[in-house]
């Protein structure tokens, strides 16, 4: 009982482009129903089977693993032989992109778990997405997740929190107590409210201007702010100013960072955390830096490792890729992280192999290009069907003839996007 009471069910992140089409078959397939006879059936099933899949697919964590359910995870399982479930052991990487609801005004967050083989994605849309982080980031190890993933575990709010903060949120230095002002003002800018957070930071930081952590958490306050501010259209003078104030915020930015860098001194997990906020916004010189001066406070810092190899890698430098991943593994390995081990043990064999090894260079080459090949045969194997179907739909008992030439036209093309699609997810295996 209350086993059951513990689990914790979400949706992940579907791809409805399968249902969608299949609906359009279906549609079709109704509206000529002479023509296909009892083939309807087989539209309405494959349609049924997929609204089902969509329906019953599920991710469920009961604090000792995350499980995903459903006939699409079965399907998985029994046809490619695929996990259905990972331990918090068994997770690798947990990274968060963010990106903007212009309707509500809100931040949208899609929180990407990986491990095993397996990508599961889920987004904040849904209803138990602050509960589902809580409980599996508080489980994971912290080398696992990115910096915007422990910012929501920090300082995401449960709803019913927020709507008692939105009380005081027009009065915030009489209604709140010192102690909430860098709380609060975390909570309100991962919601997407930026002036009651922009206040509240205000208020934090003459109250306590040089602390290093609020310097940092400042600094990413207005990066996630410029990023956002930045997409406001209006009119060309309005435009003018804010590119002014969105250059003034980033340069803001870069100073709360650095502050914060200075005053942190030795501390090598703030200095590591400053290192990837710099690398995020693709300042790698700086994120090198910090990295560096991490691993000279604490050598055993995993994600400083992992920086300099990513820092290493966006810069062409293969072989420092190379060793700072090896070197990653062996601390990973030392802490006791067997999954981070193994992924960056797997990563610095690749780019090892692909160092000294022309023909594995030549051949990876071919493999991303032929890649690269597939989406475009992919996409336009779609939009030649979508547009067959449509002159077969119009055409029906108007020109025979053109039916029938449009319905081979979608047929041809629905068997080549779909043969594209199980290239791309072979291709898309790096060779070892």
């Amino acid at each position: 009982m209350n086993r059951e009471r513990k689990q914790i069910t979400i949706r992940p992140q579907q791809q409805f482009a399968w249902l969608g089409i299949t609906a359009l078959l279906l549609i079709g397939a109704l509206t000529a129903g002479n023509v296909y006879g009892r083939g309807v059936w087989m539209f309405a099933a494959l349609f049924a089977a997929l609204l089902i899949g969509c329906i019953c697919d599920a991710l469920v964590f009961d604090g000792q693993r995350l499980k995903r359910r459903g006939p699409q995870a079965l399907f998985g399982f029994l046809a490619l032989g695929r996990k259905r479930e990972l331990t918090p052991e068994e997770i690798e990487t947990i990274s968060t992109s963010v990106t903007s609801a212009r309707r509500h005004g809100a931040l949208v967050y899609h929180t990407t778990i990986s491990g095993a083989g397996l990508r599961w994605v889920i987004s904040s849309r849904q209803s138990n997405y602050a509960r589902l982080i809580k409980a599996l980031f508080s489980a994971v190890s912290p080398n696992v997740l990115d910096p915007r993933s422990r910012d929501l575990l920090d300082y995401w709010p449960e709803p019913e929190q927020l709507r008692t903060w939105q009380s005081a949120a027009l009065s915030p230095a009489s209604m709140t107590p010192p102690r909430m002002w860098r709380q609060l003002a975390n909570n309100f800018a991962l919601t997407g409210q930026f002036e009651i957070a922009a206040r509240y930071f205000r208020l934090a930081y003459r109250q306590d201007s040089r602390n290093p952590q609020l310097l940092y958490e400042l600094g990413r306050f207005l990066h996630l702010r410029v990023r956002f501010e930045a997409k406001t259209v209006g009119s060309e003078q309005r435009r003018s100013r804010k590119h002014l104030s969105t250059a003034f915020s980033s340069r803001r930015a870069e100073a709360c960072l650095r502050l914060a860098g200075r005053l942190a001194r030795a501390d090598a997990v703030l200095l590591e955390r400053i290192g990837e906020t710099f690398f995020e916004s693709h300042q790698d010189s700086l994120a090198l830096r910090y990295f560096e001066r991490a691993l000279q406070a604490n050598s055993h810092r995993l994600r400083a490792s992992i920086g300099l190899a990513e820092v290493a890698l966006r810069s062409g430098q293969a072989a420092r890729t190379v060793y700072y991943y090896r070197t990653a593994a062996g601390v990973a390995e030392a802490q006791g992280n067997d999954s981070l081990a193994q992924l960056a043990e797997r990563q610095a064999d690749y780019y090892e192999r692909l160092r000294e090894d022309d023909r594995f260079l030549d051949a990876e080459m071919q493999r991303l290009n032929l890649l690269d090949q597939l989406k475009w045969a992919r996409r336009g194997a779609m939009f030649a069907f979508l547009a067959a179907w449509l002159v077969h739909l119009t055409c029906y008992q108007l020109a025979p003839s053109v039916q029938q030439i449009s319905r081979e036209i979608s047929a041809t093309s629905a068997i080549i996007w779909l043969t594209t699609i199980t290239a791309s997810y072979f291709f898309s295996q790096r060779r070892n």
